[in-house]
């Protein structure tokens, strides 16, 4: 079967632990997700190991993830366990001179027969970078509300 590789990543102008008090509280993640992405949150862990999701975007199939581990405010690992895909993904945090650089890393095996034939015209990583670019632009906005809201 295919795999989708990917990895994308932005600049936060913010400490760690305001990036990480985002990236945690999944109870928000429709707040800075993307509407077409069409996310729903199936499991809430206060450990948050264990928190579990599902994303259906419009015009294409679902799947669903699974938190299970996290190192606080430097990474989230994630497993995808459901729908069209199977593997892992990472959120990763950088921090440097009042700077996070954040990052989210797939891979991915596209299990879905009808996708995986379709990824032999057309790059699926590529959607997938240009979705989360549009995922990433809405943390880097929602970390600037929080802050904005705290001061």
């Amino acid at each position: 079967m295919p795999h989708i590789k990917a990895q994308d990543e932005i600049v936060i102008k913010a400490t760690v632990k305001d990036v990480w008090k985002v990236l945690v509280d999944f109870q928000h993640y429709q707040d800075w997700w993307p509407k077409y992405v069409n996310l729903k949150i199936l499991k809430l862990s206060e450990a948050i190991v264990g928190t579990k999701f599902k994303a259906n975007p419009l015009g294409g199939k679902s799947f669903a993830c699974r938190v299970i581990s996290i190192i606080p405010n430097q990474e989230i690992k994630l497993e995808y366990i459901d729908g069209i895909y199977r593997g892992s993904g990472y959120w990763n945090l950088e921090s440097k001179e009042g700077l996070v650089n954040v990052s989210y890393i797939v891979d991915l095996e596209i299990v879905n027969k009808s996708i995986a034939l379709l990824s032999k015209l057309i790059s699926i990583s590529k959607i997938h970078s240009l979705i989360f670019k549009n995922i990433l632009k809405g943390l880097d906005k929602q970390i600037t509300i929080k802050h904005i809201s705290r001061q």
